[in-house]
């Protein structure tokens, strides 16, 4: 017998000497007492061929024998009845059912997917789109119809069901139709080729950016400010020429920002500069580089100047005879050299000609010097006016561009003794000024100047003599006692009368010096 364990449920064979006795699972290890309630009671089997079961008496027997005497009726069955209706489906039926169900389906999607204001099928007009839907709805309604005949109250729910979502899509997505109008032949031809400039204009700028490089001028525009981002293409410009063009736009341009170039093309003769932060404008850039070649054109949008580079302009000097002072050519080859676009060049050129004797070109010099004046840096202007007091002579209006180069010097205290002698020489006005203003800051060095003024020393100093300080009234004193006359000694003795500081001794000792001169 076969008896099952309380707790886990797991059976076991044994005999039915177990009944009573106290057993321990073997699967859980509990302990229980076999009783009736643990037995399995099993199902009985049977074999063919066994009768262990009465109900097996039935196998062998004829039906008369087991069922007794059967009573019959007469059937009755439905005339008239069509064979679509009782019968399966016809495959044609299938298929009228199917393609009309799919017609109206489709519908419904085209209109879903095409049928919007942005749609493909947004020039179909509201009036049409119903004139479509109805001959759908006639179409897939009536294959939908006649092919569920066999199930008519299902095809007719999905026929209304169908056709009335198909009926519904114009009022759902109505026409938005694009107005056309009549163009004549002419105006469509003329439109035509209006559309075929316009694309060939804009491959034409995609080509024309491709064989510059505009990648970098498009970086620097997008990341500041567009107006100050100025690139010059040069044509024709060797590597060495676009250095010095460079270095001249850096120059006149404040030195603002250091140019970045590139090459371009595969001659060699091709580059790209570009100038950021800039403060000129486009066109007063274009004007600069004007100055050595050819400007092809000027893209404002594009912040591009497209120019072709004329060797003769940058020029070509002969080094022997540019630095042989000896040469007959000495001058002509460094009045070339000045108008160089390299400011090296021009910055060496000028000291040469600083330490040389004036011969030939020497107004053709001079006045190429007075107008590089105005927009060189100071460094330069130094140089120019150390030039120019070699150079310049008696008449020719040089003061009055030096007395402006000496004020913008003045200002970043860059004045030397030779503009100031310059200026003395020719007796420009407000020279004065801007001497006593240099002694003020520094009497050392331009006592010595003031000196060589002679008399008209005392005419600066005597009137701002008691406004002085110590160490300045020192000096002034030193000057007087110098260059001064007996008519200054009243005004001395004032000022001396005030003070009673080691200038009051310095004082004493001028008046002393003119007595003994006088």
């Amino acid at each position: 017998m076969r008896i099952k364990c309380p707790d886990c449920s797991q059976k076991f064979d044994v005999t039915e000497d177990f009944l009573g006795k106290t057993v321990e699972c073997g699967s859980c290890d509990a302990q229980f007492k076999v009783a009736d309630e643990h037995v399995v009671a099993e199902k009985a089997r049977f074999y063919p061929g066994e009768k262990q079961d009465k109900s097996l008496d039935q196998f062998g027997k004829t039906a008369a024998e087991v069922n007794g005497p059967v009573a019959f009726q007469q059937a009755h069955y439905q005339q008239g009845v069509a064979a679509d209706v009782v019968g399966p489906p016809r495959p044609r039926r299938t298929m009228a059912a199917v393609a009309g169900a799919v017609i109206l389906v489709l519908t419904i999607v085209v209109f879903l997917l095409a049928g919007g204001k942005e749609g493909s099928l947004r020039d179909m007009e509201t009036g049409k789109r119903f004139v479509f839907v109805a001959f759908v709805a006639v179409l897939g309604g009536g294959l939908l119809f006649y092919g569920t005949s066999h199930i008519r109250k299902l095809g007719l729910l999905a026929c209304v069901i169908l056709c009335g979502a198909v009926l519904a899509m114009p009022v759902i997505f109505p026409g938005n139709p694009t107005l056309a109008t009549v163009v004549p032949l002419e105006q469509a031809d003329a439109a035509d080729e209006v559309r075929d400039s316009k694309a060939e204009q804009a491959q034409e700028r995609e080509d024309y950016l491709f064989e510059i490089g505009y990648d970098p001028v498009r970086t620097a525009v997008a990341s500041g400010a567009p107006n100050s981002v100025v690139a010059i293409y040069l044509r024709n410009a060797s590597k060495a020429d676009r250095g010095k063009i460079a270095a001249y736009l850096y120059e006149a341009t404040e030195k603002v920002s250091r140019e970045t170039s590139y090459d371009r093309g595969v001659t060699g003769l091709n580059g790209l500069i570009l100038l950021v932060e800039q403060k000129k404008t486009l066109d007063e850039i274009a004007a600069l580089c004007a100055k050595f070649g050819r400007i092809e054109k000027i893209s404002h949008d594009l912040r591009v100047i497209d120019m072709t580079v004329e060797s003769a302009k940058i020029g070509r000097l002969d080094e022997d005879k540019v630095l042989n002072p000896e040469s007959l050519d000495f001058q002509s080859q460094n009045l070339k050299a000045l108008s160089n676009i390299d400011p090296d060049v021009r910055m060496k050129a000028v000291k040469r000609l600083a330490v040389s004797e004036p011969k030939a070109l020497r107004p053709d010099i001079t006045r190429q010097m007075l107008s590089m004046l105005p927009t060189s840096s100071n460094e330069m202007k130094v140089e120019l006016i150390r030039a120019l007091k070699v150079w310049a002579q008696p008449g020719d209006g040089s003061e009055v561009v030096v007395m402006d180069a000496v004020k913008e010097l003045h200002k970043v205290d860059m004045v030397d003794k030779s503009a100031v002698d310059f200026l003395i020489e020719r007796e420009a006005e407000g020279t004065d000024v801007i001497l006593m203003d240099l002694w003020k800051k520094d009497p050392v060095v331009w006592s010595e100047t003031l000196v060589g003024l002679g008399e008209g020393a005392q005419v600066l100093l005597l009137p701002v003599l008691d406004q002085l300080n110590e160490g300045q009234v020192v000096a002034a004193s030193d000057i007087l006692g110098k260059v001064g006359t007996v008519a200054s000694i009243p005004l001395i003795e004032e000022v001396m009368a005030k003070r009673d500081d080691a200038g009051k001794k310095s004082l004493q000792a001028a008046i002393d010096e003119i007595k003994k001169r006088s």
